[in-house]
């Protein structure tokens, strides 16, 4: 009777792993230290406010302390290749945003293997960009912005937070689907960028709606359209490109990944916190105060959704010529 029980137990144990009900091993002993998370760019911006909130969020549940750690550099670049050569052990993670798989487009050598070298953990947010003009312009509709960049000899002139930057891609797919020329101004980053155009040295931009508003409520600039699937929130009179006649989904993201071979035990324990914390009322007013969305998109699924940005904005690269350092 013990051998058929014991042969009985066996066999559910097996019949439950093939169907993937197995229970996951705990993580033993993890962690027993402080972990590291690489963030892609500077403090203040998306990146760092939305990496330190899950930093917190981790270090309260996992009970050591995540120690954030900037390295901007190169698009993010060299954040994601300090992480790429760090043990895979789960004490060192990394912040991926935006320009991760555009950098597998952009250039032609990276010191890390951008599908390869990863393990992706969690997407947590996804943010949409808007269109947006100085007050002096013209325009308060995406006709009217399409109307008058075409009668400006030479093309009007729009910023970017850089070369290669979804603003600047998103741009340039848009400039192309409504058949207008125009000059591509970019910055080291969103704030000088919208510093110009505040001061009408550049007629538009493709630019994340938090920093802007102050000045659209103060009038100096105005909204055009959102750049996601849908109108934002905080603006529901203000249509999309895409309801506009022009499909372009101009968006941002951000999750959490650690270097290729990461356990999977540690990997479950770490999406399962997160997932957790995506939920919390704080994190979402968070990532909303930035006019973004709260998702939860665990390893597998960010593993697509990466290949897919990849995929399409690679051909909008290509065919823009779009270089680094423009």
């Amino acid at each position: 009777m013990r051998r058929l029980c014991l042969r009985h137990l066996a066999s559910s144990i097996a019949l439950a792993a093939a169907f993937g009900f197995a229970p996951a091993a705990p993580a033993q002993g993890y962690p027993a230290r402080p972990i590291r998370l690489i963030i892609d760019f500077p403090v203040g911006g998306p990146s760092d406010v939305l990496a330190r909130t899950f930093a917190q969020k981790l270090t309260d549940a996992l009970g050591q302390q995540v120690v954030s750690d900037n390295r901007p550099g190169a698009s993010g670049a060299l954040a994601y290749g300090l992480a790429a050569k760090a043990p895979a052990d789960g004490y060192t993670l990394v912040w991926l945003s935006t320009p991760f798989p555009l950098n597998a487009a952009l250039r032609g050598k990276l010191p890390y293997d951008t599908f390869a070298d990863f393990t992706p953990i969690s997407l947590v947010a996804t943010y949409d960009n808007v269109l947006i003009v100085h007050a002096g312009v013209p325009a308060k509709s995406v006709q009217e912005f399409i109307s008058y960049a075409k009668s400006k000899p030479g093309g009007l002139t729009y910023a970017s937070s850089g070369s290669g930057s979804v603003q600047h891609l998103a741009m340039e797919s848009f400039r192309r689907l409504a058949g207008f020329q125009a000059v591509h101004v970019p910055y080291a980053g969103s704030a000088p960028a919208l510093l110009d155009l505040v001061a009408a040295r550049v007629d538009g931009s493709i630019t994340l709606p938090p920093a802007a508003m102050p000045h659209v409520k103060a009038g100096r600039l105005r909204v055009l359209a959102a750049g996601g699937a849908k109108r934002l929130s905080a603006l529901p009179d203000i249509p999309t490109l895409t309801e506009s006649g022009y499909p372009v989904i101009a968006d941002g993201w951000g999750g959490i990944a650690g270097p290729r071979g990461v356990p999977t035990r540690i990997v479950q324990r770490i999406d399962g916190e997160i997932a957790r914390a995506v939920k919390m009322r704080d994190v979402r007013d968070r990532i909303e105060a930035f006019g973004g969305e709260p998702v939860h998109a665990g390893p597998g699924e960010f593993a697509k959704f990466i290949r897919t940005q990849y995929d399409r904005w690679g051909p909008v690269i290509k065919q823009a010529g779009v270089k680094l350092g423009d």
